[in-house]
């Protein structure tokens, strides 16, 4: 496979499946919560993030974020779609820990 050839993988939730997740994360309705139309790309704008769903179930990721990740972020001026879900897991592992012992992250 050559460089500039894309293999690109869809995975495209339902309606039903994406007032599942809602439920299962518990996602506040003030998110306005939407699937993408099918000619949408991923990307977000200064209304809208773009999350994907993976990233819920392999690192644990729970909205709304605490104020140490969010500060994390800013500091480190990237968006949370640029996070790896190992990386963030560490963060949330970190964090936890810290709590654990009656310290702040």
């Amino acid at each position: 496979m050559s460089c500039t050839s894309h293999s690109m993988n869809r995975f495209v939730l339902t309606p039903k499946d994406l007032e599942s997740f809602i439920e299962t994360y518990k996602i506040p309705e003030r998110f306005s919560p939407t699937l993408p139309g099918p000619d949408d790309s991923a990307e977000c704008t200064s209304d809208r993030i773009v999350l994907y769903t993976l990233a819920f179930s392999s690192c644990g990721v729970r909205y709304p974020l605490s104020s140490f990740k969010i500060d994390l972020l800013h500091h480190f001026r990237v968006h949370f779609s640029q996070l790896h879900p190992l990386g963030f897991i560490r963060v949330v592992h970190f964090e936890l820990s810290c709590v654990a012992v009656s310290g702040e992250p």
